[in-house]
């Protein structure tokens, strides 16, 4: 995971050979709410809960990784319903 600091904090995961996720958060973010966390779960190709795990550590990189290779076939993150 490389992180970028600009006006946000931009978290970037290249995953080979299928896709590269990328979320952020605003400097000025103390907390993130349910909204926030259903947006970045959807950018790291997660469901809410997942992400959740996943801060929490309890899902780590390589159950993520296993999902993301599962979800994204062809390079396409599901969740953000691009074609």
């Amino acid at each position: 995971m490389a992180r970028e600091d600009s006006h946000h904090v931009m978290l970037r995961m290249d995953v080979d050979g299928v896709t590269t996720l990328v979320t952020r958060v605003s400097h000025g973010v103390r907390e993130i709410d349910s909204f926030l966390a259903g947006l970045m779960a959807r950018q790291c190709a997660l469901r809410p809960r997942e992400f959740w795990e996943l801060v929490d550590c309890t899902l780590d990189s390589d159950g993520w990784l296993t999902l993301v290779r599962e979800r994204c076939e062809g390079g396409r993150n599901p969740f953000l319903g691009r074609g």
